[in-house]
Order: C-alpha cells, then structure tokens, then sequence
C-alpha cells in the first residue's frame, strides 16, 4: 500500500488559510460597485467621465458603471426604482422624494448657488432697480435665482416680478433674445452665463453670491447635492465621494482634460474660447465643506424663498433637515 503523504504543517495550514482570507477579502473589494445616473448634458458626467478617465474608481477599489438618462425625471424615477444609486438634485426634490416615502438623502453638495442676472455689456441697467419696467428672461418662475433677486429686492422695496415683465425663455436662447432686444436682461443657467459673459458682449449685473449677501445670507449656499438611496453601501459610497474630490482636483489642473471632454460631446461649446469663463465658474461652485452649518444656510434660503414666492411656487411648506446627511466625508 502506497504510502500516504503527510498532512499539512500547523504554520502551513495557517498560512493557506491566510491566503485564502486575502483573496476572498480582495475578491469582495472587487466587487464594490456603485450606479450612478446622469442627467444628459449635466455636469455630474464630467466627474464621472474624470474618474473613469483617470482611473480614480480603480485606484480606490470600486467600480463606477454611470448610466444617461435622457431628462432629471428619468434620472429620478432611476433612483426610485433603485437602477440608480446615486443622482444630482437639488435640496427642494430630496425633501420631496423623502416626503413620499423614498429612502434616499442628501449626502454631499455637489455644486453651489453661483451665476447671476446677465445684461449686454453696453445696457443702461447699472443697478437692479434699473430692471423696472423692463423684460427680464427666466427659465421658469421656480428658478432658485429669481426668487433670490425677488428676494433681494423686496429688501429695496418692490418685488422684480410685479416691477417687471418675467418672461420664460430657454437658457441656451437667452443670448439670442438679448442680441434681438426681446428680453433686457436674463437669468442663465450658470454655465450659459459664464460662456455669455465670456464672450465680452455680456456682464453680471448681480451674482448670486451678492444676493446672497444682500439677504444676509452665507455665499457658499449648496444647490445641487449628490442625492443617495439610502440602502446603497455607505463605505461604498465615501469611496464614490473620495472618487469626486479627486476627480474634481485633477479638473481644475488638467488642461487636457476639457478638450477630451468636450471631444466626447459632454458638453456642447461651439466656440472653444469660452472655455477658460467655463472653467473657473464651475470651479467658483465646488463645495469647500459639509457641515451643520451649511445645511442650516439651505433651510433659511428655503424660508426667505417660501416667504417670498409662497409654498406653491417653491413646492413645499418647509425644508426636511432629515433629508440630509452631514456624515459623509470625501
């Protein structure tokens, strides 16, 4: 009978069982995913394109799948369903999302409240008094900075809606309908204002940082948050978060990067001059902090836009503060 080889030592034993832990536990790392949902034509995709780009997931042990959407409902609905864990919204939808019954929260800012009021560079508006009687664009009578300016001026004494003509107007066009004289003024989104500006034919009449001040309130308000399904895996998630911080440092030093992005149509910038006023408004927005304190910021915007507009125009009665979570870190 042959004979039959030797058991194992106890030191190699521990040992192949010490392999065995390692791999299983590299194996689990591995397998750390995160979805996150785009909005087509939102900034969230540049990050994520960075962290891709990069390879930041990668280097931190998780993988990104990002996935388009063609519109933020879609985006939402994503998030509901659960075919997304991860979206950018602003801080009146997370409260709405929570107040149906959604398990999802606010966990980190991703842009703050920047832009402002635009005006042709040559217009006799100095000063928002100036817009009386005049035909200010807007994208909606929700957008968060004409009820600042509604806001900021009621603190002047009248109200720009009542003391102007609000007219609705695409972002993209507000360029379009001040070159033709329809509109004396408007109100882009952020990144329009910075390519309009940019160009020289245009200046910022008011920021939103200055009417932020004017109200007595912080400059560094968040607008937009990274917005989290409250199931998703929270270590996962601060490595997501790692990801965006990093992604975000290497967009503000990496000329290179712009040109690839805008190569890969995520954005549309016909005149590739504007890229330097594109750049540093979205720098101008990255959130330097998440705390108490900011959250707070949010809540008494929140109040001066309900005491301004009324719970119908802002969509709600008051700001659910348990809709946000100032735990997470990068």
């Amino acid at each position: 009978m042959p004979d039959r080889p030797a058991p194992p030592s106890r030191p190699a034993r521990a040992a192949r069982a010490a392999a065995l832990l390692l791999a299983l536990a590299g194996s689990a790392e591995a397998q750390k995913t995160l979805n996150v949902g785009l909005q087509a034509g939102g900034t969230l995709s540049w990050v994520t394109f960075a962290i891709q780009k990069y390879g930041i997931d990668r280097d931190l042990g998780f993988k990104l799948n990002a996935t388009t959407y063609a519109s933020k409902d879609a985006t939402r609905v994503a998030l509901r369903a659960g075919d997304a864990q991860v979206v950018v919204d602003d801080f009146i939808e997370v409260t709405l999302l929570r107040q149906k019954g959604f398990p999802v929260s606010a966990i980190y800012p991703f842009s703050l409240i920047t832009g402002g009021v635009v005006v042709p560079t040559a217009s006799d508006i100095r000063t928002v008094a100036d817009l009386k009687g005049r035909v200010l664009g807007a994208t909606s009578l929700t957008d968060k900075t004409l009820l600042l300016l509604r806001a900021y001026t009621r603190k002047q004494g009248f109200d720009v809606q009542d003391a102007a003509k609000v007219a609705s107007v695409s972002s993209p066009l507000m360029e379009q309908f001040m070159n033709r004289g329809e509109i004396q003024a408007g109100i882009p989104f952020w990144h329009h204002g910075a390519r309009m500006v940019g160009t020289g034919k245009f200046r910022t009449l008011i920021s939103s940082a200055e009417l932020l001040r004017g109200l007595g309130l912080p400059q560094n308000v968040p607008l937009l948050y990274l917005v989290a399904r409250t199931d998703a895996d929270p270590a996962t998630l601060r490595l997501f978060l790692k990801a965006v911080s990093q992604a975000n440092e290497r967009m503000k030093t990496d000329p290179a990067f712009w040109t690839a992005m805008l190569d890969a149509n995520l954005y549309a910038l016909p005149d590739r001059t504007q890229l330097p006023a594109l750049r540093a408004q979205w720098a101008a927005g990255l959130p330097k902090r998440w705390t108490a304190a900011d959250l707070n910021a949010t809540l008494l915007l929140t109040r001066k836009m309900i005491e301004v507009a009324g719970p119908e125009v802002v969509g709600l009665t008051r700001l659910d503060t348990r809709a946000f979570n100032t735990s997470y870190r990068p």
